[in-house]
Order: structure tokens, then C-alpha cells, then sequence
């Protein structure tokens, strides 16, 4: 083994270490979040929908929803180890359920590593003027696209598409897309050759 997997299997057993309170909620999460049953993405889809038309009704400030958000995190993370000891006990988890938190355990590591070697990419190296203004222009093109819409609604789409994200991906349905795209593709080139002869 290299330093660098002795490096990532340490990392791996301290993020699964740190989670074990949490485990029963993170793989029902993944269940749900990985539509285990086909109407799994109607809830993901309906819950984020409701909690987004909760802050619109409320719109708050942003110093009161990060308040909140703080406060009710800090709530979770003191009371949620306790209840779920309670409620689930010890002896529901099978070697099922463990895989699957290891599975998630070892995806987080790897969004970790990848997040930790683009910062230092942008942020430690040193870089070309053509790379800074190409950086510099999709940023403005972001500030661009803010102005426009309501930050809510941007809010809203990129959650939707954060929590859909690994369902999308388990099922294929990119994969399919892709397909039916490429059969129409060539279904059109064919019926072009056959006009062209």
C-alpha cells in the first residue's frame, strides 16, 4: 500500500467513526436519495418543494435562516444519536445496512478528496492569465444569471438538482437520454445518406 491509500483508508475509518451516531438516518437518506422505490423521487421532489414555498411564505433574512438553520442543526446533531438509539436499537443493523454505510462513507471521502485538490488547484498554484479570465468571465456570467432571477428560485433549482442527482445517476437516466439522443442522431444521418444517394 502507498502513502496515499494508508493516507485515505485512515481518513475512510475516521469519517465512519465520526458518523456511527448518524448511520441509521444516513442510510435511510441514501435509500430515499437513491429512489430505492420508484416514488422516492416524488418525495425528494415534493419535500424540497414544500420547505422552498415555507421560506417564500416567511421570507426571512438571511441572518434569521442561518440563525435558524444553525439552531436546528445544532438541535439534530445533540438529539438525533440518543432518539435513534432508542427507536432502532443496535440489533436491526445487518451487513446490508453496513455496506451501504460504508458505501456512502467511502463516496463522502472521495467528494472530500476531490473538493480538498480543486482548492488547492485554484487556489494555491499559480495561474495562467487565460485561465483567470475564463474563471473571471463565468463568474461574472454567474453574477449575470443572479441579477436576473430570483436567488430563492436559483436556490431552489440547485438544491433540486443536488438531492435528484444520485437517484438520476443510479437509475441510468442519463445513460437512456443519451441513448435515445444518439438513435435519433444516427436516424437522421441514415435518412440524410439515403436522400443524398
Amino acid at each position: 500500500m502507498s502513502a496515499s491509500q494508508v493516507d485515505q483508508k485512515r481518513a475512510l475509518n475516521k469519517l465512519k467513526h465520526d458518523l456511527e451516531p448518524f448511520r441509521t438516518a444516513i442510510v435511510g437518506a441514501y435509500g430515499v436519495l437513491t429512489w430505492e422505490k420508484q416514488y422516492y423521487a416524488g418525495v425528494v421532489f415534493g419535500a424540497i418543494s414544500v420547505l422552498y414555498l415555507v421560506l417564500w411564505y416567511l421570507d426571512l433574512s438571511l441572518i434569521t435562516l442561518l440563525s435558524l438553520l444553525g439552531l436546528l442543526g445544532l438541535i439534530l446533531a445533540y438529539v438525533f444519536p440518543t432518539v435513534s438509539r432508542l427507536i432502532f436499537g443496535s440489533g436491526n443493523w445487518d451487513g446490508d445496512q453496513e455496506a451501504k454505510f460504508e458505501d456512502v462513507c467511502g463516496q463522502l471521502c472521495t467528494v472530500k478528496g476531490s473538493l480538498v485538490l480543486s482548492y488547492e488547484y485554484l487556489f494555491k498554484e499559480r495561474k495562467s492569465t487565460v485561465f483567470v479570465i475564463i474563471i473571471s468571465l463565468g463568474f461574472l456570467a454567474l453574477a449575470w444569471i443572479g441579477a436576473i432571477f430570483n436567488n430563492l428560485l436559483l436556490m431552489y433549482l440547485t438544491t433540486l438538482l443536488i438531492a435528484m442527482w444520485p437517484g438520476l445517476q443510479d437509475k441510468d437516466v442519463f445513460k437512456g437520454i443519451t441513448q435515445k439522443v444518439s438513435k435519433i442522431v444516427n436516424d437522421k444521418i441514415q435518412c440524410g445518406k439515403r436522400k443524398l444517394q
